[in-house]
Protein backbone atom coordinates (compact mmCIF):
# COMPACT_ATOMS: atom_id res chain seq x y z
CA UNK A 1 0.00 0.00 0.00
CA UNK A 2 1.47 3.12 -1.11
CA UNK A 3 1.17 5.76 1.69
CA UNK A 4 1.66 9.91 1.61
CA UNK A 5 2.85 11.68 5.01
CA UNK A 6 1.89 15.22 5.77
CA UNK A 7 3.25 17.62 8.34
CA UNK A 8 2.33 20.74 9.96
CA UNK A 9 5.01 22.47 11.77
CA UNK A 10 4.64 25.27 14.00
CA UNK A 11 6.34 27.63 16.27
CA UNK A 12 4.92 25.62 19.00
CA UNK A 13 3.78 22.01 17.97
CA UNK A 14 4.57 19.63 15.34
CA UNK A 15 1.52 17.35 13.85
CA UNK A 16 2.72 14.29 11.66
CA UNK A 17 -0.10 12.52 9.79
CA UNK A 18 -0.06 9.21 7.34
CA UNK A 19 -2.62 8.29 5.11
CA UNK A 20 -3.26 5.99 2.42
CA UNK A 21 -3.99 7.10 -1.07
CA UNK A 22 -7.91 7.50 -0.64
CA UNK A 23 -7.16 9.82 1.99
CA UNK A 24 -7.79 7.03 5.00
CA UNK A 25 -5.58 7.83 8.37
CA UNK A 26 -2.99 5.83 8.72
CA UNK A 27 -1.52 6.62 11.77
CA UNK A 28 -0.92 10.21 13.66
CA UNK A 29 2.04 11.85 16.14
CA UNK A 30 2.19 15.15 17.95
CA UNK A 31 5.50 16.79 19.19
CA UNK A 32 6.91 20.13 20.14
CA UNK A 33 7.58 23.27 17.99
CA UNK A 34 9.66 22.52 14.76
CA UNK A 35 10.22 26.03 13.19
CA UNK A 36 13.75 26.13 12.61
CA UNK A 37 13.28 30.17 12.57
CA UNK A 38 12.75 29.76 16.67
CA UNK A 39 13.75 26.89 17.44
CA UNK A 40 16.96 26.26 15.39
CA UNK A 41 18.93 23.05 14.76
CA UNK A 42 17.31 21.50 17.34
CA UNK A 43 14.08 21.87 15.28
CA UNK A 44 14.86 19.56 12.69
CA UNK A 45 15.39 16.52 15.43
CA UNK A 46 11.56 17.46 16.85
CA UNK A 47 10.15 16.89 13.19
CA UNK A 48 12.29 13.53 13.01
CA UNK A 49 11.17 12.18 16.06
CA UNK A 50 7.54 13.07 15.45
CA UNK A 51 8.01 11.42 11.95
CA UNK A 52 9.50 8.33 13.70
CA UNK A 53 6.66 8.00 16.14
CA UNK A 54 4.05 8.39 13.00
CA UNK A 55 5.42 6.05 11.44
CA UNK A 56 5.96 3.19 14.61
CA UNK A 57 5.42 -0.14 13.48
CA UNK A 58 4.78 1.15 9.42
CA UNK A 59 7.50 0.54 6.22
CA UNK A 60 9.03 3.63 5.88
CA UNK A 61 9.34 2.69 2.01
CA UNK A 62 5.93 2.67 1.34
CA UNK A 63 5.83 6.78 1.86
CA UNK A 64 6.29 7.86 -1.50
CA UNK A 65 5.35 11.50 -1.24
CA UNK A 66 5.74 14.05 1.48
CA UNK A 67 4.62 17.97 2.47
CA UNK A 68 5.79 19.71 5.22
CA UNK A 69 4.14 23.29 5.90
CA UNK A 70 7.01 25.42 7.96
CA UNK A 71 6.89 29.09 8.66
CA UNK A 72 9.27 31.10 7.40
CA UNK A 73 13.02 30.43 6.06
CA UNK A 74 12.13 27.22 4.20
CA UNK A 75 14.51 27.60 1.38
CA UNK A 76 17.68 26.81 3.56
CA UNK A 77 16.64 24.30 5.40
CA UNK A 78 15.44 21.86 2.15
CA UNK A 79 18.77 20.00 2.47
CA UNK A 80 18.52 19.48 6.41
CA UNK A 81 15.01 17.88 5.47
CA UNK A 82 16.44 15.37 2.36
CA UNK A 83 19.43 14.47 4.84
CA UNK A 84 16.37 13.88 8.00
CA UNK A 85 14.34 12.33 5.10
CA UNK A 86 17.15 9.61 3.80
CA UNK A 87 18.17 8.85 7.67
CA UNK A 88 14.52 8.21 8.03
CA UNK A 89 14.73 5.78 4.92
CA UNK A 90 11.72 7.50 3.35
CA UNK A 91 14.15 8.30 -0.03
CA UNK A 92 13.41 11.35 -1.58
CA UNK A 93 13.53 14.86 0.41
CA UNK A 94 9.96 16.30 1.18
CA UNK A 95 8.09 19.49 -0.74
CA UNK A 96 8.22 22.65 1.61
CA UNK A 97 5.14 24.87 1.30
CA UNK A 98 4.85 27.67 3.54
CA UNK A 99 2.52 27.61 6.60
CA UNK A 100 0.25 29.75 5.08
CA UNK A 101 -0.29 27.87 1.98
CA UNK A 102 -1.03 25.36 4.19
CA UNK A 103 -3.41 26.95 6.13
CA UNK A 104 -5.24 27.78 3.08
CA UNK A 105 -5.44 24.38 1.57
CA UNK A 106 -6.88 23.04 4.79
CA UNK A 107 -9.36 25.79 5.29
CA UNK A 108 -11.14 25.12 1.11
CA UNK A 109 -11.35 23.72 -2.21
CA UNK A 110 -11.25 27.20 -3.94
CA UNK A 111 -7.50 27.43 -5.95
CA UNK A 112 -7.58 31.17 -4.79
CA UNK A 113 -8.31 33.57 -2.31
CA UNK A 114 -6.42 34.81 1.19
CA UNK A 115 -5.37 33.40 3.85
CA UNK A 116 -4.30 35.00 7.50
CA UNK A 117 -2.93 33.06 10.41
CA UNK A 118 -2.03 34.17 13.91
CA UNK A 119 -0.65 31.46 15.59
CA UNK A 120 2.74 31.87 17.41
CA UNK A 121 3.32 33.68 14.94
CA UNK A 122 0.86 35.79 12.11
CA UNK A 123 1.39 36.40 8.60
CA UNK A 124 -1.43 37.04 5.59
CA UNK A 125 -1.37 36.11 1.95
CA UNK A 126 -3.00 35.99 -1.40
CA UNK A 127 -3.20 32.41 -2.95
CA UNK A 128 -3.80 31.97 -7.00
CA UNK A 129 -4.46 28.67 -8.26
CA UNK A 130 -2.54 27.43 -5.55
CA UNK A 131 0.16 29.36 -5.55
CA UNK A 132 1.34 32.24 -2.84
CA UNK A 133 1.64 35.38 -5.29
CA UNK A 134 1.84 37.80 -2.30
CA UNK A 135 2.50 37.73 1.57
CA UNK A 136 2.41 40.24 4.80
CA UNK A 137 4.09 40.35 8.03
CA UNK A 138 5.28 36.86 8.90
CA UNK A 139 8.44 38.62 10.23
CA UNK A 140 9.07 36.81 13.22
CA UNK A 141 8.61 38.20 16.59
CA UNK A 142 11.27 40.65 17.01
CA UNK A 143 10.39 42.71 13.47
CA UNK A 144 6.58 41.48 13.16
CA UNK A 145 3.93 39.21 13.95
CA UNK A 146 1.20 41.80 14.76
CA UNK A 147 -1.76 39.88 16.60
CA UNK A 148 0.55 36.39 17.10
CA UNK A 149 0.27 34.63 20.31
CA UNK A 150 3.78 35.68 20.86
CA UNK A 151 2.54 39.53 20.01
CA UNK A 152 -0.42 38.90 22.47
CA UNK A 153 1.50 37.39 25.27
CA UNK A 154 4.45 40.26 25.01
CA UNK A 155 1.44 42.92 25.38
CA UNK A 156 0.12 41.22 28.65
CA UNK A 157 4.00 41.08 30.08
CA UNK A 158 4.09 45.06 29.31
CA UNK A 159 0.80 45.50 30.87
CA UNK A 160 2.03 43.66 33.74
CA UNK A 161 5.33 45.29 34.51
CA UNK A 162 3.45 48.85 33.56
CA UNK A 163 1.21 47.96 36.44
CA UNK A 164 3.62 46.91 39.01
CA UNK A 165 5.08 50.31 37.96
CA UNK A 166 2.64 51.94 39.33
CA UNK A 167 1.74 49.68 42.42
CA UNK A 168 -1.26 48.21 40.97
CA UNK A 169 -2.24 44.74 40.47
CA UNK A 170 -5.23 44.50 38.15
CA UNK A 171 -6.25 40.77 37.37
CA UNK A 172 -4.31 39.98 33.79
CA UNK A 173 -1.19 41.64 35.77
CA UNK A 174 -2.07 39.23 38.47
CA UNK A 175 -2.41 35.95 36.07
CA UNK A 176 0.96 37.24 34.24
CA UNK A 177 3.08 37.70 37.71
CA UNK A 178 1.68 33.79 38.78
CA UNK A 179 2.71 32.09 35.48
CA UNK A 180 5.89 33.81 35.05
CA UNK A 181 7.42 34.61 38.19
CA UNK A 182 5.16 32.07 40.98
CA UNK A 183 2.50 34.61 42.70
CA UNK A 184 3.75 36.79 45.24
CA UNK A 185 3.28 40.85 46.03
CA UNK A 186 3.60 43.06 42.99
CA UNK A 187 6.81 44.67 44.08
CA UNK A 188 9.74 45.70 42.28
CA UNK A 189 11.05 41.73 43.10
CA UNK A 190 8.27 40.53 41.02
CA UNK A 191 9.59 42.83 38.15
CA UNK A 192 12.93 41.68 38.73
CA UNK A 193 11.95 37.83 38.60
CA UNK A 194 9.36 38.57 35.54
CA UNK A 195 12.16 39.81 33.46
CA UNK A 196 14.65 37.07 33.99
CA UNK A 197 12.37 34.65 33.12
CA UNK A 198 11.24 36.23 29.88
CA UNK A 199 14.62 36.65 29.27
CA UNK A 200 15.76 33.11 30.18
CA UNK A 201 12.81 31.80 28.34
CA UNK A 202 12.58 30.74 24.61
CA UNK A 203 11.33 33.72 21.93
CA UNK A 204 8.00 32.37 21.16
CA UNK A 205 7.56 31.41 25.00
CA UNK A 206 5.09 34.72 25.54
CA UNK A 207 2.97 32.87 22.97
CA UNK A 208 2.11 30.42 26.40
CA UNK A 209 0.36 33.57 27.77
CA UNK A 210 -2.38 34.23 24.86
CA UNK A 211 -4.47 31.76 26.28
CA UNK A 212 -4.78 33.46 29.93
CA UNK A 213 -5.30 37.09 27.91
CA UNK A 214 -8.05 34.96 25.85
CA UNK A 215 -9.72 33.87 29.10
CA UNK A 216 -9.25 36.66 30.68
CA UNK A 217 -11.20 38.35 27.90
CA UNK A 218 -14.00 36.10 28.28
CA UNK A 219 -14.50 37.02 31.27
CA UNK A 220 -14.60 40.98 30.85
CA UNK A 221 -11.43 41.77 31.94
CA UNK A 222 -10.94 45.27 30.14
CA UNK A 223 -7.10 45.24 29.57
CA UNK A 224 -7.31 41.53 28.04
CA UNK A 225 -10.38 43.12 25.92
CA UNK A 226 -8.06 46.03 24.89
CA UNK A 227 -5.05 43.27 23.64
CA UNK A 228 -7.48 41.68 21.58
CA UNK A 229 -9.06 44.49 20.05
CA UNK A 230 -5.49 45.86 19.25
CA UNK A 231 -4.40 42.22 18.06
CA UNK A 232 -7.64 41.89 15.76
CA UNK A 233 -6.90 45.37 14.74
CA UNK A 234 -3.58 44.85 13.14
CA UNK A 235 -4.44 41.14 11.61
CA UNK A 236 -6.83 42.70 9.86
CA UNK A 237 -4.34 45.54 8.75
CA UNK A 238 -2.06 42.87 7.42
CA UNK A 239 -4.91 40.96 5.49
CA UNK A 240 -5.83 44.23 4.00
CA UNK A 241 -1.73 44.38 2.45
CA UNK A 242 -2.38 41.78 0.37
CA UNK A 243 -6.27 41.86 -0.83
CA UNK A 244 -7.61 44.63 -2.85
CA UNK A 245 -10.99 46.55 -1.30
CA UNK A 246 -13.42 44.89 -3.79
CA UNK A 247 -12.17 41.22 -3.54
CA UNK A 248 -14.99 38.62 -3.33
CA UNK A 249 -12.88 35.44 -2.75
CA UNK A 250 -13.33 33.85 0.29
CA UNK A 251 -11.11 34.43 2.91
CA UNK A 252 -9.59 31.30 5.35
CA UNK A 253 -8.56 32.15 9.10
CA UNK A 254 -6.07 29.86 10.87
CA UNK A 255 -4.07 29.30 13.79
CA UNK A 256 -4.97 28.32 16.80
CA UNK A 257 -6.01 32.09 17.85
CA UNK A 258 -8.06 32.07 14.92
CA UNK A 259 -9.67 29.11 15.29
CA UNK A 260 -13.56 29.03 14.67
CA UNK A 261 -15.52 30.33 17.85
CA UNK A 262 -12.34 32.06 19.68
CA UNK A 263 -12.31 35.51 20.69
CA UNK A 264 -9.98 36.60 18.61
CA UNK A 265 -11.17 34.89 15.36
CA UNK A 266 -14.59 36.63 15.96
CA UNK A 267 -13.17 39.78 16.43
CA UNK A 268 -11.12 39.69 12.98
CA UNK A 269 -14.48 37.74 11.57
CA UNK A 270 -16.68 41.08 12.43
CA UNK A 271 -14.20 43.32 10.89
CA UNK A 272 -13.00 41.09 7.56
CA UNK A 273 -16.98 40.57 7.11
CA UNK A 274 -17.52 44.16 7.58
CA UNK A 275 -14.50 45.58 5.07
CA UNK A 276 -15.23 42.85 3.08
CA UNK A 277 -18.82 41.88 3.10
CA UNK A 278 -19.30 39.59 -0.38
CA UNK A 279 -16.28 37.48 0.67
CA UNK A 280 -17.43 33.70 2.78
CA UNK A 281 -15.22 33.63 5.61
CA UNK A 282 -14.14 29.65 6.26
CA UNK A 283 -11.73 27.99 9.38
CA UNK A 284 -8.59 26.45 8.73
CA UNK A 285 -8.65 22.79 9.38
CA UNK A 286 -6.03 19.79 10.27
CA UNK A 287 -2.85 21.05 8.35
CA UNK A 288 -1.24 17.81 8.64
CA UNK A 289 -4.41 16.17 6.98
CA UNK A 290 -4.24 19.04 3.98
CA UNK A 291 -0.25 18.51 3.88
CA UNK A 292 -0.81 14.55 2.99
CA UNK A 293 -3.70 15.84 1.05
CA UNK A 294 -0.79 17.68 -0.69
CA UNK A 295 1.09 15.04 -1.01
CA UNK A 296 -1.62 13.02 -2.64
CA UNK A 297 -1.66 15.63 -5.83
CA UNK A 298 1.91 15.80 -6.06
CA UNK A 299 2.00 11.93 -6.81
CA UNK A 300 -1.06 12.46 -8.94
CA UNK A 301 1.15 14.84 -10.96
CA UNK A 302 3.95 12.28 -11.59
CA UNK A 303 6.36 14.60 -8.88
CA UNK A 304 7.61 11.85 -7.53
Amino acid sequence: MTLTLGLDVGGSTTRALVADLEGTVIARATGGGGNPVAHGAVAVEVIGATVREALAGLDPARVRAGVIGLAGGMGRHAAEFDRLWARLGLGRGPRLVSDVELAFVAGTHHASGNVLVSGTGAAAARIVDHAVTRTADGHGWLLGDLGSGVWIGREAVRHALRSIDRGLAPPLATAVLERLAGGGPADRAAVGRVVEAVHAAPVTAPAALAPAVVQAAAEGDRDAVDILARAAAHLVTTLGVVRDAADDSPVVLGGGLLAAGTPLAVAVGEAVAERWPAAPITYSGDGAAAAARLARHDLGKGRR
